[in-house]
């Protein structure tokens, strides 16, 4: 009986070991946002993000959308978006489960000063999640609100950082969903494109991970200004 009970007990830790959430990652981006007119944007963005330090992919998406500009200060966005998440941590499993969603947002940016740059931005996002080997299909609503302080130190360099929470509504229950902390490097390669390279602390409810991160982002305008 007490062989039956150790063997339990190994057998449910090595199974969380496996299901644990990896120390480490690498998210790779690239933004092309689309400028149709003064007012009105294309959004467009696709991301990779790693299996902890290796290269195996845990998750590829694709956001799309439009977004119309106010003024310099506000602008609101709305779209949908394509998520294809590994079902667990574990290298070995080749199941990726799929989500939909759609997003509204709101953007405010002030100038706190020639080479500072405040922007807060408020977003929601509707979750469908489809069933998978490991779980039910089930609905999310997520409320996200992202703070960050952009400051340029050269005509070409510029640092940013940012925090972004987020709590979200699924299974009956309003509860805490991540945090992500960043500190990102800015390089202009010139008018219309920009390469970034950070770092990010992403807090979960049970661990944390460190994540780098890595951005190209290109606009194209399809307007004389």
């Amino acid at each position: 009986m007490q062989k039956v009970f150790f063997i339990s007990i190994i057998i449910t830790t090595a199974s969380k070991t496996f299901a644990q959430i990896p120390a480490t990652g690498s998210w790779f981006a690239m933004q092309l946002p689309v400028n149709i007119s003064n007012k009105w944007q294309w959004h467009n963005d696709a991301g990779y993000r790693t299996l902890g330090a290796s290269l195996n992919a845990y998750q590829f998406l694709y956001r799309t959308g439009v977004r119309y500009v106010a003024n310099k200060k506000w602008s609101i966005a709305t779209g949908t978006a394509f998520f294809y998440t590994r079902s667990s941590y574990q290298k070995f499993n080749r199941e990726f489960g799929k989500e939909f969603r759609l997003w509204q947002e709101v953007n405010a940016q002030h100038l706190l000063s020639k080479t500072i740059l405040l922007q807060n931005r408020f977003r929601t996002e509707q979750r469908w999640f489809a069933e998978t080997d490991s779980r039910d299909s089930y609905f999310g609503f997520r409320m996200r609100y992202r703070a960050a302080v952009t400051k340029a130190l050269t005509d070409k360099w510029s640092v940013q950082f940012a925090d972004e929470y987020m709590r979200q509504q699924a299974n009956n229950k309003f509860s805490f969903n991540q945090n992500r902390a960043m500190a990102t490097a800015i390089f202009k390669i010139n008018s219309t494109a920009q390469l970034q390279g950070g770092y990010m602390w992403l807090k979960w409810p049970t661990s944390s991970q460190h994540i780098l991160t890595f951005t190209f982002q290109k606009t194209i305008s399809l307007h004389a200004k």
